[in-house]
């Protein structure tokens, strides 16, 4: 590899090094033969230090390449079988049984990359009829074995299209394989962008920005009174400037987007600016350069992006409806270039997303994501997620730090104290309620979810024994401790 390719690719890598310290001291490395290295395993982790147990801090994809700035001996035979671990750019171990030699460089670019003019990385269909059986592999599909049943409404993402003995049928991302008839495709998701905020003279200054209409055919009234008379109407999602409020609270709110043009708030998304909040900046984390934050506001269903006080970026979102959507300041405890999602074992209603796109995973389940599968981006919808259009999503998954370099899958931070904070709050709701710390951060305790797994498991064996003896009295229930009461979240 030349010196100026890899001088581009430690470029890409840079801002990685900044936010991975690891765990106390590195250990010594030795001189490694090999220079770059290449997984071939579907799935291979970078880990802090060389040695299991160790935090494993990044995933990669097969084909994914590493510089390697060194090696060190295993100190027992656990993860590595014995074999030599090695130190790679920009920071961690990889075990050397999961990588071989190569003499390509490491490929430029970000994860998850799109092809020209396109919107999202793959294809998507979804399972219209009551049941889809999808199957394992062209043998399977002969013999009539179905590796399981899908419900209608499960969305798949597609590699390819292919015939099984003359009959029509898409292969997976995955692998498997779900004869074409019954299936809808999707398309390219909304078209829906949010904007950059340019810097303002004198800095930014709280207060309202700007608003975007939610509904077609907005009506724009002459006064702020729906009495007054209709001086014109406005489409869907059109940007209007907010001049005047008036009226302190719905059903009594307008803002004046011009002279003689009035609007009901509740007919707009207003993206409000305002001050860093208290826990989403801190010395330690400007001092490093992490002045990152995302202000969720539930109420507006808006998000602003900020650097320190300067926001630099708003859209419109989806949060949750049936299971709304947790206010609290949450550091992103994991980014996934995709996922699939579905319902957890304790979920009654069954659902599967396969290979949603550009994952920031900030409070147990719930994350921001791209949305594929519906346009009411402005509006409540997900189960709790905060739904972004592709563009958006893909937008924030490379601007949140740090970026993830091509053929990488995941990221995985060591210290939460250094993630960029999700402020969620809700502005519909009385100033001493929109704001409260309504879950713990990081990922899903594993002690919750058994809990709420045993929970339900009770629910479904009371509710299968009244389904037998309908005349036989409930058994005493358990109240629901409130440390299980939170939902997890999928979409």
């Amino acid at each position: 590899m030349s010196l100026a390719a890899a001088l581009v690719v430690l470029r890409t890598l840079a801002a990685l090094e900044r936010v991975e310290p690891g765990d106390g001291d590195p250990p010594a490395l030795s001189p490694s033969e090999l220079q770059i290295v290449e997984t071939h395993w579907s799935e291979t982790g970078i880990r802090v230090r060389p040695w299991v147990p160790a935090k494993r801090v990044a995933t990669l994809a097969r084909g994914a390449r590493l510089i390697v700035r060194g090696q060190v001996a295993s100190r027992d035979s656990g993860g590595c079988h014995g074999k030599p671990w090695y130190a790679v750019y920009p920071y961690g171990f990889v075990c050397s049984e999961h990588v071989r030699r190569s003499k390509a460089p490491p490929a430029l670019g970000s994860a998850l990359p799109l092809a020209k003019d396109r919107r999202l990385p793959y294809d998507y269909v979804l399972t219209r009829g009551e049941s889809a059986p999808i199957y394992a592999s062209t043998a399977d599909v002969l013999a009539g074995k179905p590796a399981r049943t899908l419900g209608a409404g499960s969305n798949l993402a597609v590699a390819r299209s292919l015939d099984v003995a003359g009959v029509p049928y898409i292969e997976t991302v995955d692998g498997m394989l779900v004869a074409k008839q019954g299936l809808g495709w999707l398309g390219q998701g909304s078209d829906w962008v949010g904007v950059p905020l340019a810097p303002q003279p004198g800095g930014p200054a709280a207060g309202p920005a700007f608003a975007w209409t939610l509904r077609d055919k907005t009506p724009v009234y002459s006064e702020a009174d729906r009495k007054s008379t209709q001086v014109g109407v406005l489409p869907l999602r059109a940007r209007v400037a907010l001049l005047e409020e008036s009226g302190e609270s719905d059903p009594d709110r307008y803002w004046q987007i011009a002279e003689g043009q009035w609007i009901h708030a509740s007919n707009l998304a207003e993206v409000m600016i305002i001050e860093p909040p208290e826990g989403v900046l801190g010395d330690s984390r400007v001092r490093l350069g992490h002045d990152q934050w995302i202000d969720v506001d539930l109420g507006e269903q808006v998000l602003v992006a900020y650097r320190g006080r300067t926001p630099v970026y708003t859209t419109l979102v989806s949060s949750g409806k049936g299971s709304p959507t947790p206010r609290g300041n949450y550091p992103i405890w994991a980014k996934v270039a995709s996922m699939t999602m579905a319902n957890q074992d304790y979920e009654d209603k069954p659902y599967m997303v396969e290979h949603v796109p550009w994952v920031l995973l900030f409070q147990g389940h719930n994350a921001l994501h791209g949305a594929y599968w519906h346009d009411r981006f402005g509006n409540r919808r997900s189960h709790g997620c905060v739904n972004l259009a592709p563009r958006d999503a893909r937008f924030m998954f490379d601007w949140v730090s740090p970026v993830l370099p091509a053929a990488w899958t995941g990221f995985i931070p060591s210290e939460l104290a250094r993630s960029v904070v999700v402020h969620v709050r809700d502005s519909s709701l009385p100033p001493d309620q929109q704001f409260i710390q309504e879950r713990p951060i990081g990922p899903p305790d594993p002690e919750e979810e058994k809990a709420k797994l045993e929970l339900a498991e009770q629910r479904r064996a009371e509710a299968a024994a009244k389904a037998q003896d309908p005349l036989a009295p409930p058994e005493g229930a358990a109240a629901v401790p409130a440390s299980v009461a939170g939902h997890a979240q999928g979409t």
